[in-house]
């Protein structure tokens, strides 16, 4: 044969040499197959003593892989793998960051990461509709901040354990997270509601965001505290429409969120409204995004957050549709379908030990009471404890706390009164001032003390008398109002197509 004979012949050998597996060596290696995987993350343990309140601040591990992140949740649980119940230690906030190479801007510029997860009470999942996916790295680091409190007397030690499922070897439609704030990029993601409204009445508080780019919004979680209506997204370029909007569920009678003893908090809801949508919501790069929360204002309310985690996928081609129909597809996911969308009345009581070691409700601390005539005092915050744990002044009084213990850190939080007494977490030095203006019995605490640091101030009126105190004999027990009627959150009419 000739070798034009052959060659015909050689090809086909090859191709068929090449069908088992055995390729030439100058070949190109056959591409990854994609796939899923469901990882398993946890933080180092933290050490909590009897009702103590912990804020850890810690690195935890990072996928260290390309990929995409399309779900993810988080528990506390035990060394042994039990899940912590929540009479025992309680998961009030999480929120993981990013950082290093993938990670971009924060939606805050102060903020060191980009916050990516976010739960809390309500128990929150990070859903993303199908084919999108949040893009991690090799060379990513993940940070963790949460707030856990001690419902125990006894020593717990508990760790974060969070779960997420990771695509790798094919490509999602990456999504950018934007933390929005009801009160925008304050130093504090909290803020204080005064109280002292008429029954019903709405505390609603609002911040215009610039979007930082084009893209459609395939996903809408928030973070709310106990009171809370609920928050939504409002386009003031489309007529003032609402776009998006998460409402806040709350437990029954019976939930077990309200039997928690001590009472360290408002308890929040037991779920938020998830808005989805795979179609998604076109957004354009500069568009003011306008995000608004709504709380009851007649009860004072210290230290509530507002938060929307936005999840938008960039796409220049969504600044060319402004003001679009709201996706078809839109819905809201539920973490859990019972309870109520009224929030009830919950009196946060002081608490003490007995003898036998049992938080027991308390109306005031042990100690006299010291009347003080002067117009303007100072409390030493020193030992852990308040220096005068009972006192009464004049209304129009002003109390100045003042941290004197070293290497410990205190607050002065309102647990019930008629308006809001609220201060940051300070340590050796700090100063706190409030004037007190309106009559009335105010119980403080620290909440990373509950149940060593309290003090009762009883404000008297002008002619020497004290009010009818609603709070006194308080055992956290939650009442709901006959009737309450929604806020009216919304009043824009929206646009044609919406």
């Amino acid at each position: 044969m000739t070798s034009a004979r052959l060659a015909p012949r050689m090809v086909a050998a090859l191709a068929a040499v090449a069908a088992l597996g055995t390729t030439p060596a100058t070949a190109t290696a056959p591409a990854p197959r994609p796939a899923v995987e469901h990882v398993i993350g946890s933080s180092r343990p933290f050490d909590l003593g009897g009702f103590q309140t912990l804020l850890p601040k810690v690195d935890v591990p990072a996928p260290h892989r390309d990929g995409y992140v399309t779900h993810m949740t988080a528990e506390l649980q035990y060394a042994d793998g039990r899940r912590v119940p929540i009479q025992r230690v309680m998961l009030h906030h999480l929120v993981f960051l990013a950082s290093g190479q993938g990670a971009g801007r924060t939606s805050c510029d102060d903020r060191a990461g980009e916050p990516f997860y976010g739960t809390g009470e309500e128990h929150q999942d990070l859903v993303l509709p199908d084919g999108y996916g949040y893009r991690v790295a090799p060379h990513m680091r993940w940070r963790m901040q949460a707030m856990l409190m001690s419902h125990s007397e006894a020593y717990e030690q508990v760790r974060v354990v969070y779960r997420y499922t990771l695509v790798i070897g094919r490509s999602l439609t990456p999504v950018k997270p934007l933390w929005l704030r009801a009160n925008g990029c304050t130093p504090n993601p909290s803020y204080d509601i005064t109280g002292g409204g008429a029954p019903g009445s709405v505390h609603v508080k609002s911040h215009d965001w610039t979007m930082p780019l084009s893209g459609r919004i395939v996903a809408v979680g928030s973070h709310l505290h106990g009171s809370a209506y609920g928050m939504k997204i409002a386009e003031p370029g489309c007529a003032g429409r609402t776009i998006v909007r998460n409402r806040a569920r709350y437990g029954n009678p019976h939930d077990r969120v309200y039997r928690l003893r001590p009472t360290l908090h408002e308890p929040g809801p037991i779920s938020t409204g998830y808005w989805m949508s795979r179609i998604g919501l076109p957004v354009a790069k500069g568009q003011v995004l306008r995000v608004t929360a709504a709380y009851d204002a007649q009860y004072p309310h210290p230290q509530v957050m507002a938060i929307d985690h936005v999840y938008v996928a960039p796409d220049e081609a969504a600044a060319k549709t402004p003001c679009a129909p709201l996706p078809a597809d839109r819905h809201i996911h539920w973490g859990r379908h019972d309870g109520s969308f009224h929030f009830p009345r919950v009196i946060v009581p002081l608490t003490r030990l007995t003898a036998a070691g049992a938080p027991v409700p308390v109306d005031r601390p042990p100690g006299a009471q010291t009347i003080l005539t002067a117009r303007r005092a100072t409390i030493p915050l020193k030992d852990a404890q308040f220096a005068n744990p009972n006192i009464s002044i004049a209304a129009g009084t002003t109390l100045t706390w003042k941290w004197l213990d070293r290497g410990v850190d205190h607050n002065v939080l309102l647990a019930s009164g008629p308006r809001n007494v609220s201060s940051p977490t300070r340590g050796y030095g700090a100063t706190y001032r409030r004037r007190f203006d309106t009559p009335g019995t105010y119980r403080l605490f620290c909440y990373l003390h509950p149940v060593t640091m309290q003090e009762v101030v009883t404000v008297r009126t002008a002619a020497g008398t004290v009010p009818f105190d609603e709070y006194a004999g308080a055992d956290g027990r939650p009442v709901w109002p006959a009737t309450r009627p929604d806020p009216p959150v919304s009043r824009a009419t929206p646009r044609k197509g919406a």
